[in-house]
């Protein structure tokens, strides 16, 4: 009896030790904590958020213990940035489970998609290279997609165990196509999508949209768009106008492959499909089937780009945040799935105790 007793105890031991069993737990506690849940954490550690700067980049550091394994936290276009109750909560929560989280400055925070937020965003992850634990880059949104362009440059690329992304796009083309014309075409196949009042095209995209002719011709063209007449304008300002204004969104597609620098080059820099095949980290990707701030069939693109990469839908989001207005069994399924998404995330870096 004496010795099925210590058996027992033995495995129940080593399963609550396995890593596997480690980051499934600790997944439900981060979710739950995250979203505001009833559940208590008795064994949480407790967290500092401190302010500093990290290869040159000013960052939220959010740390429980030394030496633990960092993730790089990237939100998207969010006016509140790194002081957002999300950011916060989340960084928090997942600090509480063992992992050091960092939260850089970007200029993205103010609906601005900058070349210099890549450099910021590989300096960070650069200077959190050398840890045995490997790094796993986190991005919401816009900032998925910053991971996953970011997780190509070749002085990170080896470091980088893992690149998760929520709500991200894959070709910031097809995003424009989209938001411009109502649909996203990918192989050829039509997914019919809807904005948010438009709100892409008035900020990030239209922001883009620019910064894709040289210098002098941007203040033409972002008269030309508001008024929505474009007599007079040179060329490339008329042709990026004829793209953010078509109705057939092969159009948009085939004017893009059109565009000299500087657009052609800032199309091939936001987006992760240009970047696919330098990038070594596994990819995990979760987005929202209805989400009305980037086109769900991004999802298809992006798995058409990564075809080893780990897939989720979610139907009860609204975009990253969590909704409670389709039901109950749909909401159980997707936090299951979200559950599922952060312990992957999780268990990237997750292992023995003694290890």
């Amino acid at each position: 009896m004496a010795v099925r007793l210590g058996v027992a105890v033995v495995t129940v031991v080593g399963l609550a030790l396995h890593p596997d069993v480690r980051a499934t737990a600790k997944a439900a506690f981060v979710l739950d904590d995250a979203f505001g849940g009833p559940l208590l954490r008795p064994w949480a550690l407790s967290v500092e958020r401190t302010e500093e700067e990290m290869g040159g980049v000013v960052v939220d550091r959010y740390v429980s213990r030394a030496d633990a394994p960092r993730i790089l936290l990237l939100p998207g276009a969010t006016p509140a940035g790194r002081d957002d109750e999300r950011v916060v909560s989340l960084a928090s929560s997942l600090a509480a489970a063992g992992r050091e989280v960092v939260v850089p400055e970007l200029s993205l925070f103010s609906e601005e998609l900058d070349v210099d937020d890549l450099a910021r965003v590989v300096e960070v992850a650069e200077h959190s290279c050398g840890a045995d634990d490997g790094l796993v880059l986190l991005g919401f949104s816009y900032g998925g997609a910053l991971a996953l362009v970011a997780a190509a440059d070749e002085r990170v690329a080896g470091c980088i165990d893992l690149v998760a992304t929520f709500g991200a796009y894959a070709d910031l083309v097809g995003v424009l196509q989209a938001a411009v014309t109502g649909v996203s075409v990918v192989d050829g196949q039509v997914y019919p999508w809807e904005a948010a009042d438009q709100a892409i095209v008035r900020t990030v995209l239209g922001d883009v949209a620019v910064k894709l002719v040289p210098e002098e011709q941007r203040e033409p063209l972002r008269r030309a768009l508001l008024i929505r007449e474009p007599a007079g304008l040179p060329d490339p300002a008329h042709l990026v106008y004829r793209m953010m204004t078509a109705d057939d969104p092969t159009v948009v597609a085939d004017l893009a492959r059109r565009l000299p620098p500087p657009g052609d080059d800032l199309f091939e820099t936001f987006s992760p499909v240009d970047v696919a095949d330098e990038i070594e980290a596994d990819v995990l990707a979760a987005h929202a089937l209805d989400d009305p701030a980037v086109p769900a069939a991004e999802l298809r693109r992006l798995h058409k780009a990564f075809p080893e990469a780990e897939v989720m839908a979610v139907r009860t989001f609204d975009h990253v945040d969590l909704s409670t207005d389709d039901g109950l069994v749909p909401l159980v399924t997707d936090l299951l799935t979200a559950w599922s998404f952060m312990r992957a995330v999780l268990r990237a870096q997750e292992d023995w105790p003694w290890r």
